[in-house]
């Protein structure tokens, strides 16, 4: 089930507290307006103003098995998927990933995703899948990022409705191959998508450390293979900016 609503501090946090309330349950999506607490990767915050953007967060079930956690990593690059996959037939192609989680529009960030995991419960391992797309913004909202709008393409209700139609049956199709540990086939899609491999990045771990180098690709666990100075390292839970 699918609701909106006016405003909310973040549909990620609020999906969280109707599970935990036992309120939702596997599928159901909350949109919102308008975000006053938006959150992005390691603790950003997703600033936009009232009805610019597309607000969206879906809970989704899975079984709380070893080689589910071992992929939980992938739930994040599946949403990223479903949204370039939702958004391209507005532009097909111009529309692109950058990893791990932004979604670009003419190499300019359109929007972005994360997946937050919860506790589990009964053999039950939750997560709240969230995305945010740039509509109809007439300004840049931000340095380097773009909206609907701004390319040049319909930022109209009837638009965005079909962008979060085609984004719900896509998720549901990659978390299901998390969740049959068909990982393959998320890992070929992602390297047709990402431009992150081939490019200079620097990349920004939790902890604040930065490491710059050639990206050489994106391993079968999700992780960014960077070729430094200092030799070949593997990152993972960090953030990469192309340079």
């Amino acid at each position: 089930m699918l609701r909106t609503v006016e405003s909310i501090d973040s549909t990620n946090a609020e999906l969280a507290r109707q599970w935990r309330a036992g309120e939702v349950r596997d599928g159901d999506a909350l949109r919102a307006l308008h975000q006053t607490s938006g959150r992005g990767r390691m603790g950003r915050s997703f600033v936009e103003l009232p009805s610019e953007a597309l607000l969206l967060s879906v809970i989704k079930t899975l079984p709380d098995t070893p080689p589910i956690r071992e992929n939980a990593g992938w739930l994040t690059l599946a949403t990223g998927l479903a949204m370039a996959e939702a958004v391209r037939p507005l532009a097909p192609e111009r529309v692109a990933l950058k990893w791990p989680n932004d979604v670009l529009l003419d190499e300019k960030k359109l929007g972005g995703v994360l997946g937050e995991l919860l506790d589990p419960e009964e053999n039950v391992l939750p997560v709240v899948l969230g995305c945010g797309i740039n509509t109809t913004a007439q300004a840049e909202p931000a340095p380097g990022a773009t909206s609907l709008a701004l390319a040049g393409l319909d930022p109209s209700p009837e638009t965005v409705n079909g962008i979060i139609d085609r984004f719900l049956a896509e998720l549901d199709a990659r978390v299901e191959h998390v969740a049959a540990d068909r990982i393959e086939r998320l890992h070929e899609e992602l390297s047709e998508v990402c431009l992150t491999p081939g490019r200079q990045v620097r990349v920004t771990t939790v902890t604040g450390g930065v490491t710059e180098g050639r990206a050489v690709e994106i391993d079968r666990q999700g992780a960014l293979v960077v070729d430094t100075e200092a030799g070949i390292v593997r990152v993972s839970g960090s953030d990469a900016n192309l340079i």
